[in-house]
């Protein structure tokens, strides 16, 4: 039995360490990716324009950083250059840690289109990590090939790592770091990670003098800092698939947000804590005007729940109503039992999932409502795939005969007019309220004098939610004028986020 050469075990040892540095790049790559359009997120939103940006902005740091990887590899290449490649990697996305909201603050203020301002963003932040990550992979195939006759299988087996590690850092980013490690604490594990890689190849490549500059960006995983002064104390934060979901509380009255910036102009629900009936905000009041158009609904579905003001303010005027509510993230279903007096029961159920996939679900059994609330929304506006022509067709379709749709938007945009023209392509005409927000009101409305009659019948229920009847019909507009050439939006064209700007 043949015995390995003293000069096998080095050589070996080197290889597998090539193939680690690689498949360790692909991950960091692919991970950073991931959090990027997270930390992008509450400046410039999570539409397709911001991916589009992000992905673009990655693309290019790969492809320069391939070109140059391939040059530097030229002369002496060795492992601890490799090594040093990832290490200089983790070193620039450290900033972000600390220099990363600043930055966002600054380019949030002065570049308003999120196309342009996510990648002035992500340019900014991610191109400088990106593209010496990108040096990796050429730099390693010089490593490996010495002779032509191996060079193929050398290189294919490398790629293999980098696309395996790639692929690795997609899963285990998406599907667990973000739900167990705040968006900071993954960087820093990235970082040690690089360092814990790239210092075992520094020291297999005989050069561990220069170890302290691998301590040094190891140093980083002792920064701790909070980014984000609040003029309201933070009752609970919680990190979903989605979203950050806030609780914060100003003197008697606590509210759910899904902003980190401007938590007080992007309050998704309020309630008062001494006086929890009262409704805080101003669109809530508006949308109890759907029991002017329904006074008698026996079954209701709720799109969106947060903090679950709607629900349950209805649950408790209407006790013989049954309330179906929809929401797609679980971390807001459990802020709203949690923090805001919302409490399923048989009556009141709440289906977690997408409420464009509960539509369709529901389209194709035996379910029709009389009343449908349609009140989803993210951190920045309503989700796209929820304001399209399609949509509203499903939604439609699963009203009872005579039955009525209540949609909380927003009253001044470019997209007031696409939306209008989207709810007249189904619905025909429709009426609407009108204050910060705008309430549609689509389906079967009665007339106006039906609507003041009933009116009187909720007056005195009304009186505890602070909902004044006047003040309803002050903000009711029976033929809202909007632009008639306006363009629908559908499933194929849907540029809300761009058109809400």
């Amino acid at each position: 039995m043949n015995s390995p050469s003293p000069a096998a075990t080095p050589r070996t040892a080197a290889l597998a360490a090539t193939f680690a540095v690689a498949a360790w790049s692909g991950f960091f790559v692919m991970s950073v990716e991931l959090l990027s359009g997270r930390i992008l997120a509450p400046h410039f939103g999570n539409s397709i324009y911001v991916w589009g940006g992000v992905i673009t902005v990655f693309m290019l740091g790969l492809s320069f950083g391939y070109l140059a990887g391939g040059q530097f590899s030229v002369r002496a290449p060795s492992l601890r250059r490799l090594a040093a490649l990832q290490l200089v990697a983790a070193a620039t996305l450290a900033p972000v840690l600390w220099l990363g909201t600043p930055a966002l603050d600054f380019l949030f203020d002065h570049v308003e289109d999120p196309r342009w301002g996510s990648i002035a963003a992500c340019t900014l932040l991610f191109f400088v990590p990106t593209f010496v990550s990108g040096m990796v992979s050429p730099y390693a195939v010089r490593l490996l090939v010495d002779e032509a006759r191996t060079s193929g299988r050398l290189s294919g087996l490398l790629f293999f790592f980098s696309t395996f590690g790639s692929a690795a850092g997609t899963l285990v980013t998406s599907f667990w770091l973000v739900l167990l490690l705040e968006i900071d604490q993954i960087l820093l594990l990235l970082i040690g990670g690089s360092v814990l890689v790239s210092g075992t190849a520094w020291a297999l490549g005989r050069s561990v003098r220069d170890a302290g500059a691998a301590l040094a960006v190891l140093a980083v995983a002792f920064v701790s800092f909070d980014a984000h002064a609040a003029e309201e104390r933070i009752l609970n934060r919680q990190k979903s698939l989605y979203r950050d979901v806030l609780v914060t509380e100003s003197g008697a009255v606590r509210c759910l947000t899904f902003s980190v910036r401007h938590r007080t102009t992007n309050r998704q629900s309020c309630l008062e804590v001494a006086r929890p009936d009262l409704l805080v905000l101003d669109y809530t009041k508006l949308m109890m005007a759907a029991l002017y158009a329904q006074p008698a609904p026996k079954r209701i579905l709720v799109v969106g729940l947060g903090g679950g003001i709607l629900p349950r303010t209805l649950a408790k005027l209407l006790p013989t109503a049954s309330i179906d509510v929809v929401e797609i993230d679980q971390a807001v279903a459990d802020a709203a039992t949690q923090w805001f007096l919302f409490v399923p029961s048989d009556r009141v159920k709440v289906a977690v999932q997408d409420g464009r996939v509960f539509v369709k679900r529901a389209l194709r059994g035996d379910a029709r409502y009389d009343l449908v609330f349609l009140d989803a929304y993210d951190h920045e506006y309503i989700p796209e795939h929820m304001l399209t022509r399609e949509f509203l067709q499903e939604v439609r379709g699963v009203l009872a005969p005579g039955g009525t749709v209540v949609a909380n938007t927003f009253s001044s945009s470019r997209l007031y007019d696409a939306e209008s023209a989207t709810y007249a392509a189904v619905f025909g005409p429709f009426q609407q309220l009108r204050t910060g927000n705008r309430v549609i009101v689509a389906g079967a409305v009665p007339a106006q004098e039906v609507l003041r009659a009933n009116a009187q019948r909720w007056t005195a229920a009304f009186r505890p939610l602070d909902v004044d009847a006047d003040w309803l019909f002050r903000h009711w507009e029976a033929q809202p004028k909007w632009d008639r050439s306006a363009r629908v939006l559908t499933d194929q064209y849907s540029p809300s986020n761009l058109l809400n700007r």
